[in-house]
């Protein structure tokens, strides 16, 4: 079984840059009023700044976050600026959960929590399906 990110993990990752982006722009431009205009330069750098990462990241993140179970062992590679490779055995695996947030529910996202002895491994962003899919597999491995 294959799974990686699809549209809805693009939608939540633009939603939360850019709200956070808002909410510092707002900051800045609030301190500038108070302060000095000068700080509205930075401001200005920082709703670009925003922009180009609500832009940029979130494509960059779908298309790097991909992974396979094999009914052996679950492997994942996630990360933008620093790769990660998550690699779990079965008999290694503890529990498993599915989570989500309301706007990860709102375009159809989970979140899959591995834990193991030592650990956890987290794959933020799923498809509903795939991470029911996953789940599931998991379910039937735990079962023999």
């Amino acid at each position: 079984m294959q799974f990686a990110a699809d549209h809805g993990a693009v939608r939540v990752l633009t939603a939360w840059i850019s709200a956070a982006g808002i909410a510092i722009t707002a900051l800045i431009s609030s301190a500038a009023g108070l302060f000095t205009p000068w700080l509205l330069l930075l401001s200005l750098a920082s709703g670009l700044l925003t922009v180009i990462a609500a832009l940029w990241y979130p494509h960059r993140y779908a298309d790097e976050l991909h992974g396979s179970f094999d009914g052996k062992a679950v492997r994942a590679t996630t990360g933008v600026f620093t790769k990660k490779r998550i690699f779990v055995p079965v008999n290694a695996l503890r529990t498993y959960e599915l989570c989500s947030t309301p706007l990860q529910r709102l375009f159809g996202c989970r979140t899959m929590i591995l834990r193991f002895a030592g650990g956890a491994a987290y794959l933020h962003h799923l498809p509903k399906d795939q991470a029911e899919m996953l789940t599931a597999a998991l379910e039937q491995c735990e079962k023999h």
